[in-house]
């Protein structure tokens, strides 16, 4: 991978990875899921849609509070670069991105709540406090805070909304093969969700098209490992296609994930920082 120097490398990452996690808590896209057995893919063929859904349910990582190290690979046509970041969840309140490039010292912190986005850029001496409302107008997207929150930890979701129940399964199309099951389900804009599962009805991808079929992003899942008495994905791999053959790639490897212990989520500005906007960030990241 060709090396890049830590400012600009880490400038660059923290708002692609900001405006990445947004997009691609709104897109996804439908790819075949990796290491299924043949044994759990024939007992799954026999299943109940309602005993499936039930079970990918069953299968969601449930946790108060979540914390990991991640190592965050980015790929696009101009830019390969890589950082280490330390995550910490409040379940359905807030997620904060710590980026470490080295030796631990934090450069940038971005936090998600459900109705603002905030993010402290330490080498410049700025930051930017945005409500949800003011960024979807700024960015033309929808965001939810609740439906990232559960791509971070592989879970099914309704988009846009911030629970799911068994009571719900009927809004979604499930079809079974050899191979997975798949559930299909569609917003109001016209975007098709999917959701696909291995034999164990563990999730494998999340992914999301538009109604043209040209804007495509997919979420997969995999090296799920004990944490607690659930299993979790380690690695995730996300790709955002906006046009045939231009595609942008991010890819997560977790390590030392701890659920359900305290977490410190302060976000304080030091004195003399300056604020910017979403779109004065937008206008700098163009530059770059």
């Amino acid at each position: 991978m060709k090396k890049i120097p830590v400012k600009r490398s880490s400038k660059i990452l923290l708002y692609k990875t900001l405006c990445s996690v947004i997009v691609l808590c709104l897109w996804n896209g439908c790819k075949s899921p990796a290491g299924i057995s043949s044994a759990s893919s024939a007992s799954l063929s026999l299943k109940s849609d309602e005993a499936v859904f039930a079970s990918v349910l069953d299968h969601s990582f449930r946790f108060n509070t979540l914390s990991a190290r991640i190592k965050v690979d980015l790929n696009s046509e101009q830019k390969e670069m890589s950082a280490t970041a330390q995550l910490k969840m409040v379940c359905g309140e807030r997620m904060q991105l710590s980026i470490q490039p080295f030796f631990g010292i934090e450069l940038f912190r971005i936090e998600l709540t459900h109705d603002s986005v905030k993010m402290l850029d330490r080498m410049n001496k700025r930051y930017m406090a945005e409500s949800i409302e003011a960024l979807k107008a700024d960015a033309t997207i929808d965001f939810n805070f609740h439906n990232l929150q559960s791509l971070l930890t592989g879970a099914l979701f309704i988009p846009g909304e911030q629970e799911i129940s068994p009571k719900q399964m009927r809004r979604f199309r499930i079809t079974k093969d050899l191979h997975a099951a798949h559930l299909n389900i569609k917003d109001e804009d016209g975007r098709v969700y999917t959701f696909t599962t291995d034999g164990e009805e563990q999730l494998r991808s999340t992914s999301v098209r538009d109604k043209t079929g040209k804007y495509r992003v997919t979420w997969d899942y995999s090296d799920y490992q004990s944490v607690g008495k659930q299993r979790f994905p380690y690695k995730m791999k996300a790709a955002v296609a906006v046009a045939p053959g231009k595609q942008t790639s991010l890819a997560l490897a977790f390590s030392d994930a701890v659920v359900n212990r305290p977490l410190n989520t302060e976000f304080s500005v030091p004195a003399g920082y300056k604020r910017e906007s979403f779109s004065q960030i937008f206008k700098w990241l163009n530059k770059q």
